[in-house]
């Protein structure tokens, strides 16, 4: 009988990595983001680790964007990590303004 941990075991030539979404959360944020809200999806490596992102971008200064991640040993715990590095991002500079920012292309996020 297969469990839901097989997915980790597969094996094909020439596929580097596996990854599955296992959780999307919407976060309302009210102070320094232009859209009150982001969202944020955390995947499962085939290792048992666990990465999330922000779908909405911060851009540094030469206009390079970059989501909050965070890492973790599950799924709320990089949640948080996620939040909390982009919140980090954000107190970087006082102000923003809605070209400050990028929303990831559904099919890349």
């Amino acid at each position: 009988m297969e469990t839901m941990s097989d997915w980790q075991n597969i094996k094909i030539s020439g596929i580097a990595s596996i990854r599955k979404c296992v959780g999307e959360f919407e976060v309302g944020e009210l102070i320094k983001t232009p859209y009150s809200k982001f969202i944020v999806k955390v995947f499962e490596g085939s290792e048992g680790d666990f990465t999330g992102y922000t779908n909405l971008l911060v851009k540094d200064k030469d206009g390079t964007p970059y989501p909050g991640i965070g890492r973790g040993f599950n799924v709320e715990e990089t949640l948080r990590n996620t939040i909390l590095n982009f919140l980090e991002m954000l107190d970087m500079k006082e102000i923003w303004h809605e070209d400050d920012f990028e929303i990831a292309d559904p099919f890349d996020f």
